[in-house]
């Protein structure tokens, strides 16, 4: 089974699980409003707001998964 290699995370929560779990290799973008983990802001490109998302930034990351959320 292939599992995704390049993620974007548009939440903390999922920025934060992939942390935990030690995949933080494969996340390549974040939400703008990530503050934890404190490192993700330093070591991610942020390429996301709350409710907006720059689609063609995310693109250019060439993602295999996007976790966001709904309301």
């Amino acid at each position: 089974m292939n599992y995704p290699q390049r993620i974007v995370c548009l939440t903390e929560e999922t920025t934060k699980t992939l942390y935990a779990i030690g995949a933080k290799d494969r996340i390549v973008g974040i939400s703008g409003f990530t503050v934890r983990p404190e490192r993700a802001r330093k070591e991610k490109p942020k390429v996301s707001a709350f409710t907006s998302a720059r689609i063609g930034g995310i693109l250019d990351l060439e993602p295999d998964l996007v976790l966001g959320f709904a309301r």
